[in-house]
């Protein structure tokens, strides 16, 4: 019996769930769900209420993107998706946190762009962060090579999937073509790794989707 891992078509978060589950060999399903929906059921299942959720073959629940992975890497260490030394897995950590934290920044400034009196301080503070972080990825990524073959671990996760989500919310019209959400070309180092990043199986096959949302109902 697989893995049920409820989710939103576009969602980055979720998106770090598959392609960890993907990477360990781990069969799932997905169950799509809309939070905010009259006939949701993620209230069943987080106190969150927010997505993703995992529910495991023996019935237990797991939810918040970044403990499900910490999860996964507990449950089914093999193959790991973290270094053992510790050097190389505070490092993969500060990937991860900075991938985590981009997302989540850039999902303030989206919706700050969507609403009626947007402010302009918020939205130039948000925009240095995005900058700042950006540019510390670029310097991590300097020395850094991967291709679509070799191992990964949960930075690479947490940066491919805020980066590629950034491009693809701007395609689907979720947000404006906002200028510091732009990455591929800018920062070198950091555009080649997710080239080779982005064609990579779990990558490839957890592409997001368009889904129907009023980001101006949300924000008001």
């Amino acid at each position: 019996m697989p893995f049920t891992l409820i989710n939103a078509r576009p969602s980055p978060f979720g998106r770090k769930v598959a392609i960890a589950l993907i990477e360990k060999g781990i069969e799932y399903e997905v169950q799509y769900d809309v939070p905010w929906g009259s006939e949701t059921c993620t209230p069943e299942y987080s106190p969150l209420q927010q997505l993703p959720i995992l529910l495991s073959p023996d019935g237990e629940t797991v939810y918040d993107s970044t403990y499900i992975l910490e999860w996964l890497e507990t449950r089914y260490p093999s193959p790991a998706l973290l270094p053992v030394e510790a050097d190389q897995r505070l490092a993969a950590k500060h990937r991860q946190m900075l991938g985590e934290r981009l997302m989540e920044i850039a999902q303030s400034l989206i919706f700050e762009t969507h609403r009626p009196d947007p402010s302009t301080a918020w939205i130039e503070r948000q925009t240095r962060k995005l900058h700042g972080g950006f540019a510390t990825l670029e310097q991590l990524h300097q020395s850094r090579s991967t291709s679509s073959q070799t191992p990964i671990d949960l930075g690479d996760i947490a940066i491919g999937t805020t980066a590629l989500l950034l491009e693809f919310a701007v395609s689907a019209g979720l947000s404006p073509p906002i200028e510091a959400l732009v990455w591929r070309g800018r920062y070198a180092a950091l555009t080649r790794f997710l080239e080779q990043l982005e064609i990579r199986p779990s990558f490839a096959a957890t592409v997001p989707r368009p889904m129907e949302v009023d980001l101006q109902s949300t924000v008001r």
